[in-house]
């Protein structure tokens, strides 16, 4: 049966799939009226403060909690052998074993050794946050200092320091693939190119940090946490491993998120230790990230070196890669962070079709903040990586970028596209996006603009992105990145319709298009719909948020557990009317069909609902199962897990793609880059809602902006954190950020039930590449080449002057 997701001809309602409908919470969250973990207030709260290490690596010879204890107010000082003797390791996000990777054990509290600034040391208790900072300061921890590892090249330096001393070297996994013949294919190729680009360390800034409050009772022994997580179910899972009770005993309930981008995905030291104090002492627990710890411990990402080696033949096709990756993913951890860099192994080569193709992997540990899951998780790097592999090789041409690029695409009529990677593309039109997007910046007429820009005294160059944003991740061994979702949809008798879904919102907006999709599934009318997410007691096992999975994994299961209540109704409808369940049709609040002299027999939504619900046992109604509540989880079929039977290994379903063309205008005299125009166009296949959708293409453009040209985590030689507030990490506001120019390329997935491939990391990738170029571009006349990342002005300033040194000891040596 086809699915109609128009309203009926006659009601001239627009179609629920594809219309920019206003988030449902819109109007709460934007009045104030919403509830973040800073709102919640239980009689009797201890409020919690993290005693934090000073130092990047040491022993810990001794706490002493006598100052602290001391001062009023203070309930309790929980240190690591307390944590160590009644908690577990904290579980693996993703388990390193299964993944060929080294492991730690890590709990709550640091043990006799710290491996990075901020890490935990002890957690302190009082009856309120001014006395429980005050304990914190007071809590005095000798500590004996050990020789810190600052840099992968340090790390993997033979015979230096080890992060981990029972490792024997400081890498933490190393891998990769090959296909074809590289060395051959570089010595054959009519042209070669080398190059390491390298990408800076870098965090998400979320506007509400980690927050926590812990209500135990321990009458019924049973745990209420609410927390400010991107996964509720996986939470409630990983506490009750870590601290020995029964899952059933928790309860996980994620109140209104004010942003995570990753970062708030489980398990961190502070989620176990809260819930260790609100059941040791009895009391609720609160504790609120600040700042300056999101900045120092909330999560790092990024810094990566890229070295690349490529041959091409005289038209620019790439015929052979060779690239060597290493990542700095600091202090390990049960985070899965350090899983960002294996993606951006495995995105290799992104867009492009090359056949001869080596990359390698080494993860290394170092003494600074592990790396945690951030938008982008890794393909940001990727993209950025083949965007200047392709720049150089169009350089060495004198050949256009673009006309580089569209000699290597993938064809639209090669797909599914089996990458050398194992990765196996769903769908993509990789040059009409291109075109589209070179359309929208006016690139034909670009030269013109920059020539009269030049005649005055102005430096304007033009570049262009490419991205490549593989999402809906599902590793083995993982229940927190998986590849299926569960959704609970209940038609109630008066005909509202109610969706539990085990994914979550961040802020989002998803359950608005979760809303779209089951109205347009059932056919009732949008305003019938209501969505609850984010509560392991109602909602059905999920896991959450991450990887623009909420549309294309959890979606797809609100469609699967809809469709089966719609097929439902039919049945009792077309007997209703008289005509077969397959002659039907349906939306907006309507079913009918039509007879074969064209005239429409109709009859409301709410008719086959009550006929069901209140006539069980007469004609009509009896031909079904009472009650409408169905539970369904989709597993999406495109992830492969079992090479040794498929072939491959696969664990990305959808593969979204996009270009941006970006217009800069640099001032030479100071290096500052004001950019004058920023055009996307994606294609994350099927659009549900494209107002929430370019929200939140607004959203991961501005991060990439930061990324691009204002953001990095900066250390020092012992491994202490140089930019721990916003004075030190810069990040864009409204004043630095263009208006954005987006268009839509609808090229759907096969693998989903309606084509969606998501949208909640696209636009972070290609505007790296694109600002890059634009830089470059806008001094033409100039050998300017960046390969490391900010574009910060004295970089840039740096960068100027050296080509312009260059090109007067060309021009004396020429003379």
């Amino acid at each position: 049966m086809t699915v109609s997701l128009e309203s009926p001809s006659r009601s001239g309602e627009q179609q629920i799939i594809g219309r920019k409908v206003p988030g449902v919470n819109n109007r709460r969250l934007a009045s104030g009226m919403g509830e973040y973990i800073g709102d919640i207030q239980i009689d009797g709260m201890l409020h919690l403060a993290v005693v934090r290490s000073t130092h990047a690596a040491a022993r810990i010879a001794r706490i002493d909690t006598a100052a602290a204890l001391a001062i009023p107010g203070v309930v309790a000082v929980i240190t690591g052998d307390e944590i160590h003797r009644n908690t577990n390791p904290i579980p693996e996000g993703w388990d390193t074993r299964e993944a060929g990777a080294k492991r730690v054990d890590w709990y709550a509290l640091a043990g006799d050794r710290v491996r990075y600034v901020g890490e935990a040391v002890a957690g302190v208790l009082a009856e309120s946050a001014f006395a429980a900072y005050a304990a914190r300061d007071a809590v005095e921890v000798d500590y004996e200092v050990l020789t810190p590892v600052t840099s992968a090249e340090e790390a993997l330096r033979p015979g230096g320091p080890l992060v981990e001393p029972d490792w024997g070297d400081n890498v933490l996994v190393a891998d990769g693939f090959s296909a074809g013949d590289v060395t051959a294919g570089l010595e054959a190729a009519f042209g070669r190119v080398e190059g390491t680009v390298r990408s800076q360390r870098i965090t998400g800034v979320p506007i509400e940090p980690r927050g926590i409050v812990a209500d135990y009772d321990p009458i019924a022994d049973f745990l209420t946490f609410f927390e400010s997580t991107q996964q509720p179910h996986p939470v409630r899972t990983f506490l009750a491993e870590a601290l020995g009770v029964a899952e059933s005993t928790l309860r996980v309930i994620q109140p209104d998120v004010g942003g995570a981008f990753g970062l708030k995905q489980p398990t961190s030291q502070e989620e176990v230790l809260v819930a260790y104090a609100a059941r040791t002492l009895k009391r609720p627990v609160r504790w609120i990230e600040e700042r300056v710890e999101s900045l120092t411990v909330g999560g790092h990402s990024r810094e990566t070196s890229c070295s690349y080696e490529a041959g091409f033949d005289e038209d620019g096709t790439i015929t052979s890669l060779r690239v060597s990756i290493v990542a700095d993913v600091g202090a390990p951890t049960a985070y899965l962070g350090w899983g960002m860099s294996f993606v951006t192994m495995y995105a290799l080569p992104t867009v492009y079709r090359i056949a001869n193709v080596d990359v390698g992997l080494q993860s290394v540990v170092t003494n600074k903040c592990p790396w945690t899951p951030y938008r982008g998780f890794g393909k940001d790097v990727a993209s950025w990586l083949m965007d200047r592999v392709v720049d150089h090789v169009a350089r060495e041409l004198a050949l256009p970028s673009i006309d580089v690029r569209r000699r290597n695409f993938i064809g639209k009529d090669e797909f599914p596209y089996p990458q050398v990677s194992g990765a196996v593309f769903d769908s993509g039109d990789y040059e009409t996006v291109l075109d589209r997007a070179l359309d929208l910046v006016d690139y034909s007429g670009f030269r013109e603009f920059q020539s009269q820009a030049r005649a005055e005294g102005r430096f304007v160059g033009i570049g262009i992105g490419q991205e490549l944003t593989p999402e809906g991740v599902a590793m083995p061994g993982s229940i927190m990145n998986n590849g299926y979702d569960g959704a609970t949809v209940r038609v109630m008798p008066t005909g509202d319709v109610q969706v539990l879904t085990g994914v979550t919102s961040p802020g989002s907006g998803n359950e608005t298009a979760l809303a779209q999709i089951a109205a347009a599934t059932l056919g009732c009318g949008l305003e019938r719909v209501s969505v609850v997410q984010g509560d392991s007691e109602l909602c059905p096992w999920g896991l959450g948020n991450y990887s623009s999975r909420s549309i294309i994994i959890g979606g797809s299961a609100v469609v699967a557990a809809a469709e089966e209540l719609r097929d439902r109704l039919h049945v009792v409808a077309a007997s209703m009317l008289g005509t077969e369940p397959a002659d039907l049709e349906w939306g907006g609040d309507r079913i009918w069909y039509r007879d074969d002299d064209g005239a429409e027999h109709a009859m409301a939504f709410n008719d086959a609902v009550e006929r069901i619900y209140w006539h069980a046992f007469e004609e009509h109604a009896d031909l079904v199962e009472p009650g409408l509540e169905v539970t369904r989880y989709f597993r999406i079929p495109n992830i492969f897990h079992q090479p040794e039977r498929d072939g491959r290994f696969s664990v990305y379903p959808t593969w979204p793609n996009g270009v941006a063309a970006c217009i800069v205008e640099v001032d030479p005299d100071t290096g500052e880059i004001t950019i004058l125009r920023h055009c996307l166009v994606e294609d994350s296949g099927t659009i549900i809602n494209p107002l929430l959708a370019e929200a939140n293409l607004h959203g991961a453009i501005a991060q990439g902006i930061g990324s691009a040209l204002y953001e990095e985590v900066v250390y020092d030689d012992s491994g202490q954190l140089l930019t721990g507030t916003l004075m030190d990490y810069t990040i864009p506001t409204a004043v630095e950020l263009p208006p954005f120019e987006i268009r839509h390329q609808e090229t759907p997935s096969p693998y989903t039930p309606l084509g969606a491939k998501g949208v909640g990391e696209s636009g972070m990738g290609s505007i790296l590449g694109a600002l890059t170029s634009a830089v470059e571009d806008a001094f033409g006349d100039l050998d300017l080449w960046f390969d490391e990342l900010p574009l910060s002005p004295p970089r840039v300033w740096r960068a100027i002057q050296a080509a312009r040194v260059r090109e007067r000891e060309m021009a004396a040596t020429d003379g």
